[in-house]
């Protein structure tokens, strides 16, 4: 990524202070999913390059257009002698009094009637459409990538939240356990387990925090911003639980807005014209034209020797016109050795694995719809789980707590029951995330943008 890119992104970022804020640190942006689809659809050099894509493909377009318009030609030529020529006459040599030539020429040509251009013309109309197509494929991806990588690093947020719960819970156990062993109430091994329980949890800790940094460099290199430049992620998944919609298993999915058989689509119209264009190249081909030239001569001062008779000529320029000519030129091909057909043939079996092509792709489109929505539909299920496991977690551990206080209980069933607490807060944030990661992919088939 260049040092304007990098810029760019900052003053872009800039730009939505209203929108995201600061975080407490001077130099750190703080971002949510809505300035971060608009920082990486603004500034992500892969949505640069299909932009440039498209200004390229349409100066193709203008230049076939620019080929019906008229072109004029001029040539000119001078030419003088380096050393004194010689001519003879009579008998006699002399020196040529012919000091140099001059011709001018302006020709004009007009195309009349030229299908191969008309058809090069459609055919650019054509690339143009799959070039804006294949930006909007480009924003759909990006869009996809960018969103999964948010909701990826909410994932990891909420977990390192609820270890640290989990690490919060781990310690007053051991604290409780060691206060006990103290007075002589407990076994030395529920202190050591309690403690063993606290340590594993540092370790987690540590990786998930590690993973936040990545996730985070992955997120700012597709927002196109300098991955230096810290940013804390706003928002938390639970904040994405009234958004949770399962889809109905009888609704008609329609992937008309599929950028993939958009795509290909255009490129069965651009093999057509392409088909088109080849068998132009049979038919006669008629342009106008005209033509207006000069002459000139320029002689110097010399004189002829006539039988012992000199004559002098004296130096003169003389300047001559051709007229101008107007015409019609018609081209007819006749014979080509068979290249226009074998061109032909090349062309069809392109189009026939294209259709090939296009059935394959529209199978494989069918079948992550219906991934994605069993994964929606999945998500959803252990979400509800997971919701109802939480509340049964959390009043199991109220109750091995009081237990234990009371001295019913033992350290390993309160032990027990904070690491079943910790796994059903993990096991409902990944269910959120699985949801919001399968609906980003659905919406990316169907070409939602």
């Amino acid at each position: 990524m260049t040092t304007r890119l990098k810029k760019t992104g900052w003053m872009m970022l800039c730009a939505f202070f209203p929108m995201m804020g600061w975080g407490q640190s001077s130099d750190t942006l703080t971002i949510n999913l809505e300035t971060a689809l608009q920082a990486a659809l603004s500034d992500n050099p892969m949505i640069q390059i299909a932009d440039y894509e498209i200004q390229r493909v349409d100066y193709s377009r203008k230049e076939a257009w620019h080929g019906l318009i008229p072109t004029l030609s001029g040539s000119a030529q001078l030419t003088t002698y380096a050393l004194p020529s010689k001519m003879s006459m009579f008998g006699n040599v002399m020196d040529n009094p012919t000091n140099y030539m001059a011709s001018g020429t302006l020709t004009l040509s007009l195309p009349i009637v030229v299908p191969a251009l008309w058809k090069s013309i459609q055919l650019t109309e054509v690339q143009m459409q799959l070039a804006n197509e294949q930006a909007r494929a480009s924003r759909v991806t990006l869009r996809n990538e960018v969103t999964k990588a948010y909701y990826q690093i909410l994932l990891a947020q909420d977990s390192y939240q609820a270890l640290q719960e989990g690490y919060g819970l781990a310690r007053q156990n051991y604290q409780e356990a060691k206060q006990r062993f103290d007075l002589g109430l407990a076994a030395e091994y529920d202190y050591i387990q309690a403690e063993v329980q606290m340590q594993n949890l540092i370790p987690t800790l540590a990786q998930i925090q590690n993973g936040i940094s990545q996730a985070k460099s992955f997120l700012k290199v597709l927002m196109g911003i300098d991955i230096l430049i810290p940013i804390k992620v706003e928002g938390r998944l639970t904040e994405f639980e009234n958004s949770v919609a399962l889809l109905s298993g009888s609704q008609t999915i329609s992937l008309h807005n599929n950028s993939d058989l958009i795509q290909l689509g255009i490129q069965q119209q651009l093999i057509d014209k392409q088909l088109q264009l080849q068998r132009s190249m049979r038919l006669p081909t008629l342009a106008g034209f005209g033509r207006y030239g000069f002459s000139g001569t320029g002689t110097k001062d010399v004189t002829i020797n006539f039988g012992g008779m000199p004559m002098q000529i004296a130096a003169k320029n003389e300047w001559f016109t051709d007229g101008m000519l107007v015409g019609l030129q018609l081209n007819i091909p006749i014979f080509s050795g068979f290249t226009n057909t074998i061109k032909e043939k090349k062309i069809q079996i392109t189009a026939r694995t294209l259709g090939i092509q296009r059935a394959y792709v529209e199978d494989n489109l069918h079948l992550q719809v219906t991934v994605a929505m069993d994964n929606m539909r999945k998500a959803v299920e252990q979400m509800e789980a997971g919701k109802k496991g939480i509340q049964l977690a959390q009043k199991g551990y109220n109750i091995s707590q009081e237990r234990y206080n009371n001295g019913m209980g033992t350290m390993l069933e309160l032990r027990s029951a904070s690491q079943a607490l910790t796994q059903a807060k993990l096991s409902y944030n990944q269910a959120i995330a699985d949801y919001l990661v399968a609906k980003a992919d659905y919406e990316k088939v169907i070409g939602q943008q």
